[in-house]
């Protein structure tokens, strides 16, 4: 499991340092003085944070730049790779190693765990720019694993270069939707029971029918507006979808919006005049918040005194809120972002067994970006000109990045193909077998999702209290603080105002900014 140690034995250099010594005799270190080397490779580092040292031997050089650089004002974290798990447990007899993983700011790891360890560590808001450091003599001895841990490496900073560009995108941003959305949960006390719908209508075995606005759903729209089969679906509307769905007088059952964007506001401010019919209902549709959606919209919703239900897609902050006063709000799976990929979880947690998804396209289709009925359409007629049409609008739309033909007037786009990926990805991770067929997922669901069931998808907004949640987070340790607000903090860190400031300076500023939504 761990693999063949390249090591063979320790031995004593002429100072009287212990070093490994790998099979064919050779040493990665010096055999007269370790650490007049160590000194030399260590004189060109004068500042930094966040290091990776391939290759670990006898621990004197990563001692010694441990030394060097502990007394700087910056935070500090070493992550030092070997080849297997063998060789790291045979370089832990060793007195130095062992010292050495004593410290917090030193992370000892193996090319398997590399990648883990890397994204639970790795702060670009905190750290800054990251090193790496290769021992020579090691990278001579393992030139097959050095080249398998480069790409490890690369793929790794890739995924973390990306989740941070869209930290400090939407730092802000999120911020503002999380806390205002926090003050608004204790108002939707009176509408918890209202998941005793969701239940009920999977414990009745109804098809949960999930909504997205590709333009193949102007298509499909006449299976939902069949009376005859309406009584056994479970309409689950993605925010983009709902618009298309009130102007064929089709109700949802429930509707689900995770985008923290202002944009995202037009979806629901069109339906005025629906949602002042719609309160005759008897089950009026069950609005799903993500807490970092755009707080305009679920504030609009709320005040026509519809259920609005709010929850958390792995934001740290919302996590925090979710946990502070033992799992208030319930928790579902965003992915790379696509809402439909949500609206399935919710779904899945709730207990459905039958489940189909409509207008998941992931493509354009013969020169369509949405289904008919969208914000778009409102919102494109109003610049609807000679020189600057409705048509154009929606092309500009379309061609804003590189399209792949697909065939058949079908196009896509390496950001749609990723929402693809994501939801498939997702469903097959989770043991959901499906067909795709005619741009209709059907899937079938043989167990709960992990290891949910219908009881653990709960509401207790009733628990929730914003000031007393405020002062718990202001007496938090730093390091809990931290974690929560680091997307705000790489918001701060790309505004030129802020780019010079020490970490801890950004620290203060990100927690004086959420105690100020107490004021």
């Amino acid at each position: 499991m761990g693999g063949t140690s390249i090591y063979d034995r320790i031995e004593e250099a002429k100072n009287g340092t212990k070093i490994p010594v790998f099979k064919n005799g050779r040493t990665m270190e010096s055999r007269y003085n370790p650490e007049r080397d160590a000194e030399k490779l260590c004189e060109n580092i004068t500042e930094g944070s966040f290091f990776i040292v391939i290759g670990i031997g006898s621990g004197i050089f990563i001692k010694t730049l441990y030394q060097k650089l502990l007394d700087n004002a910056a935070p500090l974290k070493i992550i030092a790779v070997e080849n297997n798990e063998s060789d790291l447990d045979f370089l832990s007899t060793l007195e130095t190693v062992q010292e050495l993983s004593k410290k917090p700011e030193i992370i000892f790891c193996h090319s398997a765990n590399l990648s883990e360890t890397l994204m639970q560590n790795y702060l670009p808001a905190k750290y800054g720019n990251l090193q790496i450091i290769e021992q020579r003599g090691w990278v001579n001895e393992n030139k097959e694993a050095h080249t398998c841990i480069n790409e490890i490496l690369k793929k790794s900073l890739s995924i973390i270069s990306a989740d941070y560009s869209v930290q400090a995108h939407f730092g802000k941003i999120w911020i503002h939707n999380i806390m205002n959305n926090a003050k608004l949960i204790k108002q939707t006390e009176k509408h918890a029971d209202s998941l005793f719908r969701i239940r009920q209508a999977s414990a009745e075995k109804k098809t949960a029918v999930i909504i997205a606005a590709g333009p193949s759903l102007d298509s499909m729209i006449k299976e939902l507006e069949n009376t005859n089969t309406r009584k056994d679906l479970f309409i689950i509307s993605t925010d983009t979808a709902w618009q298309s769905l009130c102007k064929h007088d089709i109700n949802a059952d429930a509707v689900i919006s995770i985008d923290g964007q202002s944009v995202s506001y037009n979806h629901f401010i069109q339906n005025k005049k629906n949602l002042t019919v719609n309160k005759t209902q008897l089950n009026p549709p069950l609005f799903f918040f993500d807490l970092c959606s755009n707080t305009s919209a679920a504030k609009h919703i709320a005040s026509y005194d519809y259920p609005v239900i709010f929850f958390c897609s792995g934001h740290p902050l919302s996590m925090a809120i979710k946990n502070f006063s033992g799992n208030t709000l319930p928790y579902l799976f965003s992915g790379a972002g696509t809402v439909t990929i949500t609206a399935v979880d919710l779904a899945l947690r709730t207990g459905f067994k039958k489940i189909k998804i409509l207008g998941a396209d992931f493509s354009y289709s013969k020169g369509k970006p949405y289904t008919k009925g969208t914000y778009l359409d409102t919102l494109y007629k109003l610049s609807d000109k000679k020189l600057n049409s409705m048509e154009k609008s929606f092309i500009s739309l379309m061609y804003r990045t590189t399209l792949t033909d697909c065939g058949n007037g079908h196009f896509s786009s390496s950001v749609l193909d990723s929402y693809k990926f994501s939801l498939e990805n997702y469903l097959k991770q989770n043991n959901i077998s499906f067909t795709h067929k005619n741009f209709v997922y059907e899937l079938t669901v043989s167990e709960p999702l992990g290891n949910s069931t219908n009881a653990d998808f709960s509401y207790s907004p009733e628990k929730f209290n914003f000031i007393n949640f405020i002062e718990e987070l202001s007496k938090a340790d730093s390091q809990t603080i931290e974690m929560i607000l680091m997307p705000y903090i790489a918001y701060l860190k790309q505004k030129k105002l802020f780019q010079k400031k020490e970490f801890n300076e950004l620290l203060k500023l990100a927690l004086g900014r959420i105690v100020s939504y107490n004021r």
